[in-house]
């Protein structure tokens, strides 16, 4: 997709802080929105939920079937039928009676909107609060409760079931901590495209929205040149509000759900041509780590048993602190054993640490001297870090999550277990 193009231009507007870049109001760019607008003869805008560099994305109320929803606009020069429109139209026409059904994002309407700055692709969904990343991230020691990481888990994998009876592999790509619902494009199938769905969300009135969110906070848009604004912007932008003001009513009740989402990058199992995941390096399966020519639904099998140890842990199954893809292959090696032979002599920078049997060098760096493998039952012994009562708590679990996940992050895709699979061994 094609961004607006404002590098090496004098700026037009006077720059405001978390906000989109107003510069990309402009043809090709984003659509001018305001409170209260009425788009469709339908949906009446309410608040702001977020924004990225291709959209930005709007509470909005359904006022034919009385609803809250979330309104995604897209930027006019990316507005063309994209892979995620066409994922999210398969979903909806299938496997209604599935049971992962209702963990997975629903599409319910799409549309073109003209304007001033050409025409937007609109998106209509489910509104979803905030994504099990942030809200983890935002908790005391970056620990969830015991009790929702189990849900977590088994709602994820029934989701995920749901989407491979479909054919669809979830891919994809993540930068949405700050949105309810991605505004871009989320990385892979990731605790950071799973979010909350605020219980009872649908039943509020406009006042409760702005009682629990605060009402929209408004900044003018000013031109740098002083003159007025052209119909190309709007004469103020929302800043969007903190998704976690809505957490205490996640942990408060015991109806909330989780909803997967983002399929910007998401294919179908039937398609011929694939595309090549856009993923974080620490979650992301061998084979694209290694960029084989085939990627299969097992990439999502990989992904989602990082999912399932990062939401009872405080820490990450493979950690990175550099995001180095050296420092990701050292952790894999050092759990799972040594590569496959094809990508063993692919990684150039092996020899720098093991020997060629897979062993660790004596002097590979700050490594030396220091026990060298930590397999999946000592990372699992040691899931809830500096944690000693969550850890009790998980006790009865462990054996049951060494056998699932050891089985879901085997090196060979053909090795791992079916999504199916997966959500028969979970023991919660």
């Amino acid at each position: 997709m094609a961004s607006v193009e404002t590098e090496d231009e004098e700026p037009l507007y006077e720059w405001l802080e978390d906000v989109e870049d107003l510069e990309s109001y402009r043809p090709g760019g984003y659509h001018p929105i305001h409170i209260d607008d009425e788009i469709k003869n339908r949906y009446c805008v309410v608040h702001k939920l977020g924004f990225g560099s291709y959209s930005t994305v709007w509470l909005a109320r359904d006022q034919q079937l009385n609803r809250f929803v979330a309104m995604k606009v897209s930027i006019a020069s990316a507005s063309t039928e994209s892979s995620e429109t066409r994922i999210l139209h398969h979903i909806r026409v299938a496997g209604h009676q599935h049971p992962g059904r209702e963990f997975v994002t629903t599409l319910l309407d799409d549309f073109d909107l003209e304007g001033p700055n050409g025409r937007h692709r609109c998106l209509i969904t489910e509104v979803t609060g905030p994504s099990v990343g942030k809200v983890r991230y935002e908790t005391p020691g970056n620990r969830l409760p015991t009790s929702v990481a189990r849900r977590i888990a088994s709602q994820s994998a029934k989701g995920l079931a749901f989407l491979h009876s479909c054919g669809v592999v979830h891919g994809g790509k993540i930068h949405s901590y700050f949105t309810f619902i991605y505004a871009d494009h989320s990385e892979d199938f990731h605790y950071n495209n799973v979010l909350f769905e605020i219980p009872n969300f649908h039943s509020w009135s406009v006042e409760e929205v702005y009682r629990h969110l605060g009402e929209p906070r408004k900044k003018l848009v000013k031109r740098t040149d002083g003159t007025p604004t052209t119909p190309a912007a709007p004469s103020y932008v929302v800043m969007p509000p903190d998704p976690l003001q809505l957490a205490g009513l996640i942990f408060d009740s015991n109806d909330w759900s989780i909803k997967i989402t983002d399929f910007g990058e998401s294919f179908l199992t039937v398609d011929t041509k694939k595309p090549s995941p856009n993923i974080p390096i620490s979650v992301a399966a061998p084979e694209i780590l290694f960029q084989d020519s085939i990627i299969s639904p097992k990439v999502d099998i990989w992904s989602l048993a990082c999912l399932i140890y990062e939401v009872f842990s405080n820490h990450g199954l493979i950690e990175s602190f550099f995001n180095d893809l050296d420092e990701v292959m050292i952790e894999m090696v050092r759990t799972f054993g040594k590569l496959p032979e094809r990508w063993w002599t692919e990684w150039e920078n092996r020899d720098q640490y093991f020997e060629e049997n897979g062993t660790f060098k004596l002097d590979s760096g700050d490594l030396s001297g220091e026990p060298r493998t930590v397999n999946l039952k000592e990372r699992l012994e040691n899931i809830r870090r500096r944690d000693e009562m969550g850890q009790k708590e998980l006790s009865g679990d462990l054996e049951a999550l060494e056998l699932v996940l050891g089985k879901m992050l085997r090196y060979e895709p053909e090795e791992r277990i079916s999504i199916d699979e997966v959500v028969s061994l979970l023991p919660f």
